[in-house]
Formats: structure tokens, C-alpha cells, sequence
């Protein structure tokens, strides 16, 4: 079963979390989401950022946009 997350021409939101250990060599990433609200983006990132290895954690934002497959 399908859902909506979000309608046409919203904003769909996702967390872009950079992780850094001491003993790691180099970071990684990692990507949340999508969220239909910048609030639940916002609260996952708290989550994140009370980990001390996550290097920074942002929020992005893509506008929808639907079109045919071909």
C-alpha cells in the first residue's frame, strides 16, 4: 500500500548526517528521510547531534516536482 508523503509543488525534507571518529580515517555520510515537515527533520537532528562521533548534521530541503514515466 502506498502513501503521499507529500503533495504536488511541496517541499520534502531529508538529514544529512557527517559522521567522525577519532579512530576512523576520514568521514562518512549518511542520508534520513524524506520528511514531509522540517519539523520532523529538526527533531532527528537533535537525535543525531547528541551523538559525539556526528562531525555535523544538516537539513536539506528538494521542491517536488511529478512528470510520466515514460
Amino acid at each position: 500500500m502506498a502513501r503521499q508523503m507529500v503533495g504536488d509543488g511541496d517541499d520534502v525534507y531529508r538529514l544529512k548526517v557527517t559522521y567522525h571518529k577519532p579512530n576512523w580515517q576520514g568521514q562518512t555520510e549518511e542520508s534520513f528521510g524524506p520528511f514531509n515537515s522540517i519539523g520532523a527533520a529538526r527533531g532527528q537532528r537533535t537525535t543525531y547531534l547528541k551523538k559525539h562521533w556526528v562531525a555535523s548534521a544538516v537539513i536539506q530541503v528538494a521542491h517536488t516536482e511529478w512528470s510520466d514515466v515514460q
